[in-house]
C-alpha cells in the first residue's frame, strides 16, 4: 500500500507584484525515494519551502501527511558547537554533570533513556567522516563538512520524510558516498532536489519544474533522461510542422487576397459600365466590402490560432535548449603558474611544488577540510600563503564556493557591468537574456537569483570578458547548475584556452575538462582552527 507523504490541490506561489512562478500544482509524494529537477531559477526552492512549511502558498493547498525535515541550500551559520547544532548539548551537559556526581532530577530527566547519546553522536559523526568531539565548534569545520553535519541532523529522524534541497553541494567523494548510503538507508522517504546524476540514478521518480507546469517521470536518471531525449526531438518536429502550416496559411491567405482583390476590381469595372441605378450598385459595393471584412476577420483569427501553436511549439523547444557557455572565442593566453614550497593558509601543510605551463589544466582534489579552497585564494591574491611563493598572469579570475566575486546588493545587470566593462549598454542585456536572465530578472538584486543563476552570472563575465583571462580557477562550479547547464558547462570547458585549475568532485566534469595534471591536497593530521 502506497502512503503519502504530502498531497497538493491547485498549488500555486507569486512573490508580491510578480508573475506566478509557479502554479495549480496536483501532486502526491509517497513515502519513497522522489527527486525534484529543473531549470536554474524555475522555482524548485520556492517550491520545496512551500512543501515544507516555511512559505505560504499564495493559491491552493498542501497537506502534509506525515513528520518532515527540511534543508534548504542556504541557511545562517551556527555560533556554538557540533552538539549544539544537532541539538543534544543539553543531554551531553547533563550526562556530563550525572558522570561528575550530580544527583539533580532534573538532570536525569533531561538525559531520560539516552545514556549511550555520547557514543551514538560519535559514531554519526565518525560515519559522516566528521571530528568525532562534539564540543568542537561549528566555525572550525570546512563547508562540505559543514553541509555533512546538517544532513546528520536529518538523517537522525529516521522516519521523518525528508526534503533536501541541494544536499550534494561541497561534498567531498567520501561526503557524496556517505550521503548515497544515507539516503538507501532512509526509511521515511525523501524529496531530493539535485542535479548530482549519481543521486539522481537511485530514485524512483523523478518530477520536473519547468514554466509548463510540474511533469513527473516514472523511473529514475537513466529512465528520465531517455524520455526527455524522446520529448525533445518530438518538440522540434512539432516545432518544424508548426513553421511550415505557418508558411502554408501565409501563402494561402495571400492568395485568397490576391483573389478577393480582383473580384473586387472587375466588379468595379463591371459596376462603371452597368446601366443600373446607384442604390443597386451601392449594395453591391457594400456587399463587396463585406465580403472582403469577412476575410480578413477569418484570417486574423486563422493567424491567432497558428501563432499560438507556434509559440506553444517553441515553448517546449525552448524548455528543452540549454543556455551556452562558450569560451573558444577568447584568444590563447601565454601566462602559467608556479608554486615552488607553497602551503595553504587552511588544511594541507605540505610544501607544494607545482608548474603549469600556459593552456595546461590542473584538476585540485582532496577531502572537504583539506585547503582547496585556501590555495585558490591564494593563487586569486584575496588570502596569503603560509609559507612558499607563486607566480600567476596578471588576469585571474577565480568563481568560488560562495560566489564573491558577485555583489549581492547590486543586479545581475550591474555586476556585468562591472566584471566585464567596455561593451555598448544594450549587450549587457542580450548577454544575460543568452543565460535566462531576461526582463526584470536581470534587474534583480544578484542576492535574489537563484544558486546556478549566480554560477552562470560569474561565468558570464569569463565568455563575454573583452580582455581574456589568463588563469581560470573555479571552485565547484558545477554545485548549483542544472543538468542542462551543468553538461553545457563540460563543452565549455573544452574550449577554454587559458590555464585552468578546477575543483570538482563529479567525476563527469573533471573527464570533460581534460586535465593535465593532478594535485591532491590531504587534512593535517592536527585538528583545524577554521574552515577551508
Amino acid at each position: 500500500m502506497t502512503v503519502p507523504a504530502i498531497t497538493t490541490r491547485h498549488l500555486g506561489f507569486a512573490p508580491a507584484g510578480r508573475d506566478a512562478v509557479f502554479s495549480d500544482i496536483d501532486v502526491s509524494f509517497s513515502v519513497n525515494r522522489h527527486a525534484l529537477v529543473g531549470r536554474n531559477g524555475s522555482g524548485k526552492s520556492l517550491l520545496a519551502r512551500v512543501l515544507a512549511g516555511q512559505l505560504a502558498p499564495t493559491h491552493g493547498s498542501v497537506t502534509r501527511h506525515v513528520e518532515l525535515a527540511y534543508l534548504p541550500q542556504r541557511w545562517a551559520p551556527d555560533t556554538g558547537s557540533i552538539a549544539a547544532a544537532l541539538g543534544i548539548d543539553h543531554k551531553l551537559h547533563a550526562l556530563q554533570r550525572i558522570e561528575a556526581g550530580s544527583v539533580d532530577p532534573a538532570d536525569f530527566q533531561t538525559l531520560g533513556d539516552d545514556w549511550d547519546m555520547r557514543e551514538r553522536v560519535r559514531r554519526w559523526l565518525d560515519d559522516a567522516g566528521l571530528p568525532d568531539d562534539p564540543a568542537r565548534h561549528w566555525a572550525s569545520l570546512s563547508g562540505g563538512e559543514r553541509v555533512r553535519l546538517r544532513l546528520v541532523q536529518m538523517f537522525a529522524h529516521a522516519h521523518h520524510f525528508l526534503i533536501l534541497d541541494e544536499p550534494g553541494n561541497h561534498l567531498d567523494h567520501r561526503g557524496r558516498h556517505w550521503l548515497r548510503e544515507s539516503l538507501a538507508a532512509h526509511a521515511g522517504g525523501y524529496l531530493l532536489i539535485s542535479h548530482d546524476r549519481q543521486l539522481l540514478s537511485d530514485v524512483e521518480s523523478i518530477d520536473e519544474l519547468s514554466p509548463l507546469g510540474l511533469r513527473r517521470y516514472g523511473g529514475n536518471y537513466a529512465s528520465y533522461a531517455a524520455q526527455r531525449d524522446t520529448e525533445q526531438h518530438a518538440a522540434e518536429r512539432q516545432l518544424e510542422q508548426a513553421r511550415r502550416e505557418q508558411k502554408a496559411l501565409d501563402r494561402r491567405q495571400q492568395e485568397d487576397r490576391q483573389r478577393l482583390a480582383q473580384r473586387q476590381q472587375k466588379a468595379s469595372r463591371e459596376r462603371a459600365n452597368a446601366n443600373l441605378p446607384t442604390i443597386l450598385l451601392d449594395r453591391q459595393k457594400q456587399r463587396s466590402e463585406d465580403t472582403g471584412a469577412r476575410l480578413l476577420t477569418a484570417q486574423r483569427a486563422q493567424q491567432a490560432r497558428q501563432r499560438e501553436q507556434l509559440s506553444q511549439a517553441r515553448e517546449r523547444v525552448d524548455m528543452h535548449r540549454a543556455q551556452r557557455f562558450d569560451l573558444g572565442h577568447q584568444p590563447a593566453t601565454h601566462a602559467s603558474l608556479q608554486l615552488e614550497g607553497a602551503i595553504p593558509s587552511h588544511g594541507h601543510d605540505q610544501p607544494i611544488d607545482l608548474y603549469l605551463a600556459p593552456g595546461e589544466r590542473l584538476h585540485l582534489g582532496g577531502d572537504n577540510g583539506s585547503g582547496k579552497s585556501s590555495l585558490l585564494a591564494a593563487i586569486a591574491g584575496t588570502q596569503p600563503l603560509r609559507a612558499g611563493r607563486l607566480r600567476h598572469g596578471e588576469r585571474r579570475l577565480l568563481i568560488d564556493q560562495h560566489y564573491s566575486l558577485l555583489r549581492d546588493e547590486h543586479s545581475a545587470l550591474d555586476n556585468l557591468r562591472a566584471l566585464s566593462p567596455g561593451h555598448a549598454p544594450t549587450r549587457y542585456r542580450e548577454f544575460l537574456a543568452g543565460i535566462g536572465l531576461r526582463a526584470e530578472r536581470a534587474d534583480l538584486p544578484a542576492g535574489q537569483l537563484s544558486g546556478g543563476e549566480r554560477v552562470k552570472l560569474a561565468l558570464l563575465a569569463l565568455d563575454s570578458a573583452i580582455e581574456p583571462y589568463d588563469l581560470l580557477l573555479l571552485d565547484e562550479p558545477d554545485s548549483h547548475l542544472d543538468l542542462d547547464s551543468r553538461q553545457l558547462l563540460e563543452q565549455a570547458l573544452t574550449t577554454y584556452r587559458g590555464t585552468l585549475v578546477l575543483v570538482s568532485h563529479d567525476a563527469d566534469l573533471v573527464a570533460h575538462a581534460r586535465v593535465d595534471q593532478a594535485l591532491h591536497l590531504h587534512k593535517p593530521l592536527a585538528p583545524l582552527t577554521r574552515g577551508e
